[in-house]
């Protein structure tokens, strides 16, 4: 009768602690991968000595400070740093790339976003 009992406690014990480590994400299908992702925009020549994109419904400016960690010439469009701000709609973004005062980028994009990153629908 005692290790019936104890069987029973155990067994409550335990269903009891896996019902309460539930991720809330995962209880609505939702599971993110690790990946970080971006969108990168490649431009020839010279360097940029400003870049930057926007939002264009709202005309949000997002400036990116990483830039200098990449490979010269590239330089970054969008990143799911963004995605809380885009999740579960798409829009429009232009990216400038400035040389001094002149405009020598102008390019839009189509970006959407889920619960998890950004993708890319359309741009260079």
């Amino acid at each position: 009768m005692k290790t019936r009992n104890l069987s029973l406690l155990l067994t409550l014990s335990l269903t009891t602690l896996l019902c309460s480590c539930v991720d809330e994400d995962n209880e609505r299908g939702v599971i993110c991968t690790e990946e970080f992702r971006s969108a990168l925009l490649n431009v020839p020549g010279d360097p940029l000595t400003e870049s930057y994109s926007i939002r264009l419904s709202n005309a949000d400016t997002i400036r990116h400070l990483a830039n200098s960690d990449l490979r010269p010439g590239y330089y970054l469009v969008l990143d799911d740093n963004y995605q809380p701000k885009l999740e579960n709609q798409q829009d429009t973004f232009r990216f400038i790339g400035k040389r001094g005062s002149e405009v020598v980028v102008s390019e839009d994009y189509i970006f959407k976003a889920d619960k998890c990153h950004i993708t890319k629908v359309s741009g260079k």
